[in-house]
């Protein structure tokens, strides 16, 4: 009986030193991997899309990261995980990853959150705020055109500004925008209404007050000075031709208010002499004063051309150099019919 329970003893001890070289192994195994950080040897590595969706445990995030060969052993990485304490950091969302990661690595990423994807776009000066629709919905992948089409009813805004106004032609600021996929058609709209307030939010309205005209005047006749001016320096002098024959109760004769009426902007859609006579307030061939609303959507330095003309008397102005578009301007009317174009 003795040397049995010696024989016991013996084989207990035995078996208790395998159990602690087992577990000694499997330690020193499992803090190897986490150290390296590693997944196992694996040839060449591919880019793969994985998903955390709302709601997903530990268990099945690493099942899915072994599934798309992100890392090797899903239970590995859980221990991983649970052994930095990040089991609760994992943020929702989705993320490219690379296959054959190191654990580190993956946890990195997906403790930081999803990547930020954001995409621009260019509003040029003098665009109309259908061209800006349009552009918007080519552009941007997840805004479809007749959401920005909707975003564009001026019910939808409550800005001071926009209190003389029937649309928001003229309002939708010209610059380089830049969203995430968080912005709707109304947000962008937003941007461009914000961005007017702020760009014209400092200007000096003094010379408009003076003349008895309203912040939504002066938009109107940048719009125009836009539409007519290529070369920077003539701004001022077709905005001191208009401010002049508006003083003085005369027709502008400014066709771009036509074409805008119209929708005919094209080089190869010139305004035909039956366009000429058509009966619309856009018409200021045959109406004196400002058309109703903007022709376009003016960047800033036609709205201070608005504001602050050039000090002449100018009372016409035509096209006489047609290669680089290049106006004359003039006092008298005789000067400006007789006025050679080049």
């Amino acid at each position: 009986m003795e040397i049995s329970n010696k024989k016991l003893a013996c084989c207990g001890f035995i078996i208790t030193v395998l159990i602690l070289m087992s577990l000694s192994f499997l330690l020193l195994t499992s803090c190897d991997i986490f150290d390296s950080g590693s997944s196992g040897e694996v040839s060449g590595t591919t880019e793969v899309e994985f998903e955390i969706k709302e709601g997903m445990t530990l268990k099945e995030i690493a099942s899915l990261l072994e599934e798309k060969g992100i890392v090797e052993s899903a239970f590995i990485f859980r221990l991983f995980v649970e052994q930095k304490g990040k089991e609760s950091s994992l943020i929702p969302g989705i993320y490219t990853l690379k296959t054959g990661s190191e654990f580190e690595e993956v946890l990195n990423e997906i403790t930081a959150g999803p990547p930020i994807i954001s995409y621009k776009f260019t509003i040029p000066e003098g665009y109309i705020a259908e061209q800006i629709a349009v552009k918007v919905s080519e552009e941007i992948p997840f805004v479809d055109y007749e959401e920005i089409e909707q975003a564009l009813d001026i019910s939808s805004y409550d800005y001071g500004f926009l209190e003389e106004a029937h649309s928001l032609e003229g309002f939708l600021f010209p610059k380089t925008y830049e969203i995430t996929v968080d912005h709707n058609a109304v947000d962008i709209i937003n941007m461009m209404l914000a961005q007017y307030q702020y760009e014209t939010g400092s200007l000096d309205y003094s010379f408009a007050e003076s003349k008895d005209l309203s912040a939504y005047n002066i938009l109107i006749i940048a719009s125009m000075i836009e539409r007519e001016a290529y070369i920077t320096e003539e701004r001022v002098l077709i905005s001191a031709v208009i401010h002049n024959r508006l003083d003085i109760d005369m027709k502008l004769d400014i066709d771009a208010t036509l074409s805008y009426f119209l929708d005919k902007w094209g080089e190869d859609e010139s305004l035909t002499e039956s366009d000429l006579q058509t009966d619309t307030e856009y018409n200021t061939r045959i109406y004196a004063g400002l058309p109703p609303t903007p022709i376009c959507n003016p960047g800033l330095e036609c709205i201070k051309a608005a504001l602050d003309p050039e000090g002449v008397d100018y009372l016409f102005f035509k096209i006489t150099d047609t290669e680089n578009h290049i106006h004359s301007f003039f006092e008298d009317y005789q000067d400006f019919i007789n006025a050679e174009v080049k």
